[in-house]
C-alpha cells in the first residue's frame, strides 16, 4: 500500500472534517425543523385565536362607538325637534295675539 504524502494527508483530513462538519449541520438542522414542525400546530392555534379575540374585541368597540353616535343622534334629533315644538308654539302664540288684535279692531 503506498503511503500518502503530507499534502495529501493534509487534504483527506480537511475533506474528513468538512463532511463531518456538513453532516451534523444537516442533522442539527433536521432535529430543529422537526421540532419547529412539531410546534407549529400549536403555534397556528395560539395566533388564530388571538386573532379572533382581536377581532371580537374591535367589533365590541365600533358596537359601542355606533351605540354612541346613534345616542348622540337621538339626542340632536329631540334637541331639534323640542326647538321645531317652540317654533311652533310662538307662531301659534302670535297667530292668537294677531286674532284678537283683528277681533278686537272688529
Amino acid at each position: 500500500m503506498k503511503s500518502l504524502s503530507d499534502s495529501e494527508i493534509l487534504l483527506k483530513a480537511a475533506m474528513n472534517r468538512i463532511a463531518a462538519r456538513i453532516t451534523e449541520k444537516v442533522i442539527n438542522s433536521a432535529q430543529e425543523f422537526n421540532q419547529i414542525a412539531e410546534e407549529l400546530p400549536q403555534k397556528l392555534q395560539n395566533e388564530w385565536s388571538r386573532f379572533k379575540e382581536e377581532v371580537i374585541q374591535e367589533s365590541e368597540r365600533l358596537e359601542k362607538k355606533t351605540n354612541a353616535s346613534k345616542e348622540k343622534s337621538a339626542k340632536e334629533q329631540l334637541i331639534k325637534e323640542d326647538f321645531i315644538q317652540i317654533q311652533i308654539d310662538n307662531l301659534r302664540s302670535k297667530v292668537i295675539d294677531i286674532n284678537k288684535d283683528i277681533e278686537e279692531k272688529n
